[in-house]
């Protein structure tokens, strides 16, 4: 049950964090998680990044919702 918690959490902390990268020209992944570039350094383009990590946490929240739906 504390899994399904802590999945849960990661997930909204991973839609808001794409959320705030799509104004980024390009992002790296990084220690701090994602850094935001206005210029060409980062490797992957802020809409892509942002995208990709929507998808992840939207599908690791409501597969956390799931497994925390069928605990007994």
């Amino acid at each position: 049950m504390l899994f399904s918690f802590a999945a849960m959490a990661g997930g909204f902390l991973l839609i808001f964090r794409g959320i705030t990268v799509f104004g980024c020209t390009t992002v790296s992944f990084s220690r701090d998680f994602t850094t935001c570039f206005q210029s060409d350094f980062g490797a992957i383009p802020g809409m892509v990044a942002g995208g990709g990590l929507i998808a992840i946490g939207t599908v690791l929240f409501f597969v956390a919702m799931l497994r925390f739906a069928t605990v007994r």
